[in-house]
């Protein structure tokens, strides 16, 4: 039987990232390494889970979209983030699209390997256990934050992220669904837009919303 080698750069990747306690040599023709480039896709959302993905530098964005288009990030992860540990454990598909936010190099595993190798390596099991425990924890601390800031800020927040992970200050906007998911009443999203465009940050036109000042538009959101 043949077997493929590994790629010449796969264990130098791995050491990088120091999962070399982590990464067993006998697994490595199995792996790939693959590079994306800014604003590429690495998940769908609700695609079956065929693969685990570890980040080994770089930066991705894990966001939400609408049925009309509207986004919403939810978390950003970066070297030795792991990303499958969740949809894993629940026997489910992919939840999240995630998208590299910069260029990013990532290692590939196929689940038969999680299901032969990985998930059967202690080491390996409290490194998935320790990367649900940070989303854990850093989605508990979003969502108070959510509920003790302000919603102009919470507003700001939603059209920062979205201009910058998108690379552009027009931004397309359903008023009804960005009220749904910042939680708070269509007129009272009316009134905070109303406020931004007086104070000359935003320009509002049908279905877009303009950034003319991110500065200010960055001062707002930076209570979070």
């Amino acid at each position: 039987m043949t077997v493929n080698k590994p790629q010449p750069d796969l264990r130098a990747a791995i050491v990088k990232a120091n999962l070399q306690d982590l990464i067993p040599d006998e697994i490595l023709p199995a792996l790939e390494i693959k590079c994306y480039k800014k604003n590429e896709t690495v998940i769908s959302t609700g695609n079956e889970l065929t693969e685990f993905f570890i980040i080994i530098e770089g930066k991705v964005a894990i966001h939400n979209s609408s049925e009309k288009g509207n986004i919403a990030v939810v978390d950003y992860l970066e070297r030795r983030g792991l990303l499958g540990d969740i949809e894993y454990f629940h026997k489910c598909q992919y939840l999240h699209t995630v998208i590299a936010a910069v260029p990013t190099e990532i290692l590939r595993i196929p689940l038969e390997i999680m299901n032969s190798t990985l998930t059967r390596s202690v080491p390996f099991l409290m490194f998935m256990c320790s990367s649900i425990t940070e989303k854990l924890m850093r989605s508990s601390i979003q969502n108070a934050r959510s509920l003790l800031y302000p919603a102009r800020n919470k507003l700001c927040k939603y059209l920062l992220q979205t201009s910058e992970l998108f690379e552009t200050p027009v931004i397309f906007f359903v008023s009804k669904e960005v009220a749904s998911m910042l939680g708070i009443s269509d007129r009272h999203l009316r009134r905070l837009l109303n406020e931004l465009i007086d104070d000359g940050i935003i320009i509002k036109e049908n279905k877009t919303v303009t950034i003319v000042d991110i500065n200010k538009l960055r001062q707002y959101s930076s209570y979070f």
